[in-house]
């Protein structure tokens, strides 16, 4: 691996656990405010489960997923 793929690896890394910080902490995160690298880190969030897409106020939002429990009588 060259220099260059190891820091965009690490840049990665770091703009992931930075856009899960925002969004596990309760944040919206509007999706027009986000760069390319957190476009990325999001697609990762989407895909484990850890966040959703939500529509507010006619604009999509990016928010913590919830775990929904049914509790049957």
């Amino acid at each position: 691996m060259t220099p260059e793929m190891h820091g965009k690896s690490d840049n990665g890394n770091t703009t992931l656990e930075r856009l899960r910080a925002r969004v596990l902490g309760g944040g919206y995160v509007l999706l027009d405010s986000l760069t390319e690298d957190e476009l990325v880190a999001m697609q990762s969030m989407l895909f484990n489960d850890e966040a959703e897409i939500v529509n507010s106020a006619c604009k999509p939002f990016l928010v913590a997923k919830l775990d929904k429990i049914i509790i049957a009588p």
